[in-house]
């Protein structure tokens, strides 16, 4: 996981939520209330921007649809713009991650990283470096193998080498696309002119021209 804090929480229509929006500090901070406050409902708004399934029955009672937004500051975004990079996603601006979900009564949903357009798979495997969740008996990423491999690279300061090999590879599976669209492409004309040719042999055989056809069709 890299160093990362969340900055801001801005939840609307989620649940029993109306429009709220909670700011953090660095160091420690602490939401505490009695039962039924809200405390769960923070924890359940965090956990969608980390790429918890969503349904439209948290959409609060009334309303079309509901939204979460959260803003990660990082010490040092190299990582995740690697990670970014590899899911096709805008790097971080100002060492900032925007994450949001909007959730509709028809059932769509949209997932945003930076305003782009992004998937629950992406939204997972970054959420997974942001943050870090933790309950009785619950380290997550101890096990996590993202979190490991991060670990080791951290420790062998290869850091920008990882980057450097995310952004190759990044470039090296657009150009690999880009070359099956060609050959499709190819394909497709090849398959073309076959069938023309073909068409133009069928025409002179059906034609039944004799070897004095040439010679009449000239006087």
């Amino acid at each position: 996981m890299v160093p990362s804090m969340l900055q801001t929480l801005r939840i609307k229509n989620l649940a029993i939520v109306d429009n709220i929006r909670v700011e953090f500090r660095g160091g420690l901070n602490a939401i505490t209330g009695e039962t039924g406050a809200g405390k769960s409902i923070l924890m359940g708004a965090l956990a969608l921007l980390l790429g918890e399934r969503a349904g439209k029955e948290m959409i609060r009672a009334g309303e079309e649809q509901c939204g979460v937004e959260g803003t990660f500051v990082l010490k040092d975004p190299s990582h995740a713009d690697a990670i970014l990079q590899a899911l096709c996603l805008p790097p971080c601006e100002d060492g900032r991650v925007i994450i949001r979900r909007i959730i509709s009564q028809s059932g769509s949903a949209r997932i945003l990283v930076n305003d782009s357009p992004a998937t629950l798979q992406a939204l997972k495997r970054l959420g997974a470096v942001l943050v870090d969740l933790h309950g009785p008996h619950d380290h997550q990423s101890l096990l996590d193998r993202e979190f490991q491999l991060a670990v080791l690279d951290s420790f062998g300061r290869l850091e920008k080498l990882r980057a450097d090999y995310a952004s190759a590879y990044s470039e090296w599976r657009a150009l690999e696309s880009r070359k099956s669209d060609l050959q499709r492409s190819d394909a497709g004309d090849v398959a073309a002119e076959v069938e023309l040719l073909e068409y133009q042999a069928r025409e002179i055989r059906d034609a039944n021209l004799s070897e004095n056809d040439e010679s009449e069709l000239q006087r």
